[in-house]
């Protein structure tokens, strides 16, 4: 579903998302890349790390954890990305993206 705007207003550019540039993997078939948005309604931020299958066209969600950036391909088989924690220590993430929430 697409909603769009009758009016451009401040808000509402600044609650489109915004996708970071796609990083491919090494034989450039899946592309990782991020998306972040902001409601106004909810005075909150959502993020999320997205992976594009270049052939289907399809995108599949790695984590939608707002605390989590920096994704990048450590592999074609495994990526990396930093997860902030509440006690301001920092994370680093590692998986399989195909099954990253079942790791």
């Amino acid at each position: 579903m697409t909603i769009r705007a009758a009016k451009f207003t401040p808000e509402v550019l600044l609650e489109a998302p915004r996708r970071s540039e796609g990083l491919p993997n090494s034989d450039a078939s899946k592309v990782l890349y991020s998306v972040s948005s902001y409601s106004f309604a909810e005075h909150a931020k959502k993020s999320e790390i997205r992976i594009l299958d270049v052939e289907s066209q399809q995108t599949s969600l790695i984590t939608d954890d707002k605390s989590a950036s920096e994704a990048n391909w450590i592999d074609d088989e495994t990526i990396v990305f930093l997860k902030s924690e509440d006690d301001g220590t920092t994370n680093i993430v590692v998986g399989d993206p195909e099954n990253f929430e079942k790791r």
